[in-house]
C-alpha cells in the first residue's frame, strides 16, 4: 500500500511539473473550452466518449514529449543534431493526436 501511495504522490509531482510547461497549460486551457462544448453538445455518449479520450491521450503525449526534452537537456545543454531529431520526432507525436483531436472535432461540429 505504501508503494502505491509514493507511486501517486510522483504522479502529482509529475503533473505539478507539466503545470509549468507553456504547452501542457495551452492544452489544459484547451480543454476548458472542449468539455463544455461536449457537456452540452448533442452528440451521441460514445462520440464524446471518444473525443475526451483523445483529448487525455494528448495530454499524456505532452507529458512524455516533455519529459524527452528535459532529459535531453540533462545529456548536453549544446546543439546536438541527434538531440534534435529527438525532440522533433517527440513533438510529432504530440502533432499527431492533435491532428487526430482537430479532425474529430470537425467532424462532430458537421454533424
Amino acid at each position: 500500500m505504501k508503494k502505491f501511495f509514493l507511486n501517486f504522490v510522483n504522479s502529482i509531482n509529475g503533473l505539478k511539473v507539466a503545470f509549468k510547461e507553456h504547452s501542457f497549460i495551452s492544452e489544459i486551457l484547451g480543454g476548458l473550452i472542449l468539455i463544455p462544448y461536449l457537456i452540452f453538445s448533442n452528440l451521441k455518449n460514445e462520440y464524446k466518449l471518444i473525443i475526451i479520450s483523445i483529448y487525455f491521450l494528448l495530454l499524456a503525449f505532452e507529458i512524455l514529449n516533455t519529459s524527452i526534452e528535459k532529459l535531453s537537456d540533462k545529456i548536453s545543454k549544446e546543439i546536438d543534431s541527434d538531440i534534435k531529431k529527438i525532440k522533433d520526432l517527440s513533438s510529432a507525436s504530440v502533432f499527431i493526436i492533435l491532428i487526430l483531436l482537430i479532425i474529430l472535432l470537425i467532424l462532430t461540429i458537421s454533424m
